[in-house]
């Protein structure tokens, strides 16, 4: 890899950071730290020209964009809320897989009238909403959503969807599958130029 900066790659914590180390352990780019027992958040591998940086998924696509890493990986529900960021989507690594949808009770649809939306998707829950015609009041939320209808708090729900256990434990129907969601290879628009072969050579490693 050429340049003296090294290219960095920034990875989300949590679920998608265990999905994707199996990609890296073998590889060139495998962690020489283990993020469980360091508390830091720009690692060295064991390639020189490369370092991973450990952040929230939801922070990656704004670091992607100012140039403060190369590459990023993030699920496809992320990357959804934040479309007005300059990235480049280059792989889907078919990792994580689920789908956003719509859940609520089977009539949920069948009103004439305005329906609350608990999220912590607003922007994917508003398009949605105005594609099939009916008007939406999102109420955010930042987890536990499966709850709010029976509560009182919404008439649905906008959230992943795997099994569809949680949905039906709380008394909800899968309605609408609105996108099909998995884990995603990012790039901020310089770096596929200035960076190409570095890029490349990381993309034979992981797919």
């Amino acid at each position: 890899m050429n340049g003296t900066k090294p290219l960095i790659l920034a990875i989300p914590k949590g679920r998608v950071y265990e999905d994707c180390m199996p990609l890296f352990q073998n590889s060139l780019f495998a962690l020489k730290d283990d993020p469980k027992k360091s508390r830091k958040m720009l690692l060295d591998t064991k390639n020189p020209n490369v370092k991973v940086l450990i952040i929230r998924g939801w922070d990656i696509p704004t670091y992607i964009t100012s140039g403060a890493a190369d590459l990023g990986i993030v699920g496809k529900d992320i990357l959804l809320e934040k479309e007005e960021e300059e990235f480049v989507e280059l792989l889907d690594l078919e990792l994580g897989k689920c789908r956003l949808s719509l859940a609520g009770s089977s009539n949920v649809l069948e009103g004439s009238g305005k329906l609350r939306i608990a999220t912590k998707y607003p922007k994917s829950s508003i398009k949605f909403m105005n594609s099939i015609g009916i008007q939406a009041e999102i109420i955010y939320l930042n987890g536990a959503q499966e709850i709010a209808p029976t509560l009182g708090l919404s008439d649905a729900i906008i959230d992943l969807v795997d099994t569809g256990k949680t949905l039906e434990e709380n008394g909800l129907e899968e309605i609408k599958i609105i996108a099909d969601i998995s884990t995603r290879l990012i790039a901020n628009k310089a770096s596929i130029k200035t960076r190409s072969s570095a890029i490349n050579e990381i993309i034979k490693e992981i797919s």
